[in-house]
């Protein structure tokens, strides 16, 4: 077979997946990517996710909505606590220097 005659049928293969395609015929791939099927199971699973959230929530006696980290940094201030401070990871570090 020439070059020319693999091209041609190559092209014609094309020409009929594009066909297809446009038909909407197209099967379905034979393995999704990664993300995507990441992505499926995440969409499956979020009822899920929602309700042991909210199951734990209530076990450890959590109520209400969050604020949000700009809200908590306003109240962490207002108390004279400097969040930006790392004195907590100071404390971690020397305990582990012991």
């Amino acid at each position: 077979m020439t070059t020319e005659q693999k091209l041609e049928q190559r092209v014609a293969a094309l020409e009929h997946q594009l066909a297809q395609l446009k038909a909407g015929s197209a099967q379905k791939p034979m393995s999704e990517s990664r993300g995507l099927r990441l992505i499926h199971q995440a969409e499956e699973n979020h009822a899920d996710l929602v309700a042991a959230s909210q199951k734990f929530m209530q076990t450890v006696g959590i109520q209400g909505q969050a604020i949000g980290a700009k809200k908590l940094r306003e109240m962490l201030l207002a108390q004279g606590i400097n969040p930006d401070e790392n004195a907590f990871s100071r404390e971690i570090i020397a305990m582990r220097e012991e």
